[in-house]
């Protein structure tokens, strides 16, 4: 079929969206990513239209809410989406399965590319993603697009509950100055780890990461702060605790330790300009234990924010929303604001953009201060715990760092 025809079967489903009892039927089972990009727009005021009023709409009321909806979007864009909600019909139901089927198989064909193209990066040796290639498929042999429904029922009884209470944190700190006080993390779990420039935030960041590979958790690092190849040369050294130079004249021995122990359980990911929908994407299609976003005030957000405080938000909401849906702890990686400077205790208030309200969606918050600047000052950090849902301890924990192996100690 021509791209024509999909719009034609996209655009009719879009017009049985007008009815409240239809999209209530549909509303998690079809995806604003089924449609072709030019009308997801309109299916996103659909949906805040029924969520919000849950009442049959009008042509003339959909293009009202639209307008309200995208009051930035260029005038050419928007005559082009308006004409498409005028020409839209909302017609009868009677082949609303129909419908739905044709518009799933387009969906379908469309991973089916996205399977051909991964393929073939691989075949070539430009990706390595072979798991996400695997979801792909499996999600192609599943045949239809899985219940969206966010919600799902606790059944677990009391015995389960105890004992799940009272076991081990699923991701262990292998540092034991921080173990002594707090065990460790859960899926689920969204972090906040941040520090003023040049204090040691990206080489805690490595030396965390290094201790979950070596606990075979499969990590993955979003870099677009740091080029991510220096990224990940320093969780490598992280994890052999060595200088560069010893990297060199250990080149034969550390390179089977990477092949064989590193490789197997991290990935890096340039970021530069990803959203966290595609973080999201990522996590669904590849299941890590962990991921690191280097730094998350960075990522963009869908949707039109009237604030920047506003995107900020909404973005450490979607990434507590990846961790809680994924089951996996998200690191998130913040600069701290010149109230941190030259400080040993450092506090979430001191976050960069902490009016943001960011600081709300962690269940734990690590800052790094640093004061002084002797040689043996150059070496302290004070690792401050200002918040903390997982049993409550709050303090500082006095450190050192080698910066030439990337560890603390």
């Amino acid at each position: 079929m021509s791209s024509s025809d999909q719009n034609s079967i996209d655009q009719q489903v879009l017009g049985f969206c007008l009815s409240a009892e239809f999209f209530s039927s549909v509303k998690n089972t079809i995806d604003r990513t089924m449609f072709t990009r030019d009308l997801r727009d309109i299916f996103d005021t659909l949906t805040f239209a029924h969520t919000k009023y849950n009442k049959d709409l009008t042509i003339p009321e959909l293009v009202a809410l639209f307008n309200d909806r995208n009051p930035a979007m260029p005038d050419s864009s928007r005559k082009s989406v308006v004409d498409i909600i005028n020409g839209l019909e909302t017609g009868n139901t009677e082949n609303t399965e129909l419908h739905l089927d044709i518009v799933n198989n387009f969906w379908l064909r469309d991973r089916a590319r996205q399977i051909g193209e991964k393929a073939i990066e691989i075949f070539t040796g430009e990706s390595e993603e072979f798991g996400e290639l695997r979801r792909l498929i499996e999600v192609v042999e599943d045949g239809r697009i899985a219940d969206k429904t966010t919600y799902h029922s606790v059944e677990e009884d009391l015995d389960e509950l105890l004992d799940d209470e009272a076991g081990d944190p699923d991701f262990p700190f292998e540092f034991n100055l921080i173990n002594e006080n707090v065990p460790g993390l859960d899926r689920g779990n969204l972090g906040i780890l941040f520090a003023r420039p040049e204090v040691g935030k990206t080489t805690f960041c490595s030396f965390l990461a290094a201790s979950y590979i070596r606990q075979q958790m499969k990590v993955v690092y979003w870099a677009n702060e740091e080029p991510a190849k220096k990224i990940k040369l320093r969780i490598i050294q992280s994890y052999l605790a060595q200088t560069k130079e010893e990297m060199k004249q250990n080149r034969a021995s550390n390179k089977e330790v990477y092949f064989e122990k590193i490789k197997p359980f991290l990935k890096i990911l340039d970021s530069v300009g990803t959203s966290v929908e595609e973080v999201d994407e990522y996590a669904k299609l590849n299941s890590p234990d962990i991921m690191f976003c280097d730094q998350l005030d960075k990522f963009r957000i869908a949707g039109e924010y009237n604030r920047g405080d506003e995107r900020l938000k909404e973005t450490y909401v979607v990434a507590r929303e990846i961790a809680k849906r994924n089951k996996l702890l998200v690191w998130a990686v913040s600069q701290a604001s010149f109230d941190a400077h030259d400080r040993q205790w450092i506090d979430y208030s001191m976050l960069d953009n902490s009016r943001t309200g960011k600081a709300g969606e962690a269940d734990i918050i690590i800052g790094i201060g640093k004061t002084g600047s002797s040689d043996v000052e150059n070496l302290v950090r004070h690792i401050c715990i200002s918040k903390n849902k997982l049993n409550g301890w709050h303090g500082m924990i006095n450190s050192q760092i080698d910066i030439h192996r990337g560890v603390y100690y």
